[in-house]
């Protein structure tokens, strides 16, 4: 007989939940912003909340490349939602700013993700304490799990 291993539920599960987020995500950024990736968006995000975001910062809290981040800022220049800057002490290092439209887009962003916050809500609301604390604990040492392995295999 066929079993099915919880594991492979498990991981299964997870990368279903991420990719049904990431629809959703597209889905909420529709019509007026469609043409911007997820990644994009956050980017954008991360430079409205972080104290001086430059390449290194970015990429470190979006886990992605310097590469990559700079790509991405070179993307959000060219349409106007981001400027650089350079501080009087420092004339190497490069930084960025919303600029209006991206200040919009950033708003937008923040909206769109208290209704995320709220729209799953709903459904964890239903979810005895002791679930949600079982399943907390699980994803969070999973995490750690994964983050261990990151740092001994080393950084991206």
């Amino acid at each position: 007989m066929f079993r099915i291993d919880n594991i492979d539920i498990i991981m299964k599960s997870l990368k279903s939940i991420y990719e049904k987020e990431e629809t959703l995500g597209k889905l909420a950024f529709k019509d007026e912003y469609e043409n911007y990736g997820i990644s994009e968006i956050h980017c954008l995000d991360f430079i409205g909340r972080i104290q001086d975001p430059n390449v290194t910062r970015i990429s470190q809290s979006m886990n992605m490349t310097r590469g990559a981040i700079s790509k991405l800022c070179k993307k959000l220049l060219k349409n106007n939602f981001i400027n650089k800057y350079k501080k009087p002490e420092n004339d190497k290092e490069i930084y960025f700013k919303l600029t209006e439209l991206g200040e919009e887009l950033y708003r937008y962003h923040e909206i769109k993700h208290k209704q995320w916050e709220e729209r799953n809500n709903k459904f964890f609301k239903n979810i005895t304490k002791e679930n949600q604390e079982i399943v907390a604990s699980f994803l969070m040492k999973f995490n750690n799990y994964l983050d261990e392995i990151i740092e001994s295999e080393g950084e991206i």
